[in-house]
C-alpha cells in the first residue's frame, strides 16, 4: 500500500547505444539546440480518481536538491516532459474504499525534430 516504484528515465539521447540513431545524431544532451528533443507524453485514464483517499500520484525527482514534487493524477490530466526527468510512480493506498483498484495511465514517447538547422529545441513561456 502506497509503495513507491523505482525512480527512472524514460529515455536519455546522451545514453542512446550504437544504432543508427546515434549514426546520425550521435549522443547529445536533451533539448540541445537543432537536435531531436527526446519528450513523453502521460494521460490518465480513470474515469474517476479520489485523490485525497486513493493517493497514487506520479512523483518527479529533483535530484539536485533531492525534493520531490507530485503530480494528481485527475481523470484526463496530461502531462508532458523530458524523458530525462527522473520519476516514479506511488502506488495507490489499498486502505478504506480503494481496495485494489488500479490506476491506469497511457504514455506516448516522443521525439521532437527542429524544422531547422541550429533551431532552440526548449520551450518558451508567453505571457
Amino acid at each position: 500500500a502506497g509503495d513507491v516504484y523505482s525512480y527512472h528515465i524514460d529515455a536519455d539521447p546522451n545514453m542512446t547505444p550504437p544504432s543508427p540513431w546515434t549514426d546520425i545524431y550521435g549522443r547529445y544532451m536533451n533539448r540541445s539546440r537543432g537536435k531531436p528533443r527526446f519528450m513523453s507524453c502521460l494521460v490518465y485514464l480513470n474515469d474517476e480518481w479520489k485523490y485525497d483517499e486513493w493517493g497514487g500520484p506520479t512523483r518527479f525527482l529533483d535530484v539536485a536538491t533531492d525534493t520531490y514534487y507530485d503530480v494528481e493524477p485527475k481523470p484526463g490530466r496530461v502531462v508532458i516532459m523530458d524523458q530525462d526527468i527522473t520519476h516514479s510512480v506511488v502506488a495507490p493506498k489499498e486502505e478504506g474504499s480503494v481496495g485494489k483498484r488500479p490506476r491506469y495511465s497511457l504514455v506516448w514517447k516522443l521525439i521532437l525534430h527542429p524544422v531547422r538547422e541550429g533551431q532552440d529545441m526548449t520551450f518558451r513561456r508567453f505571457h
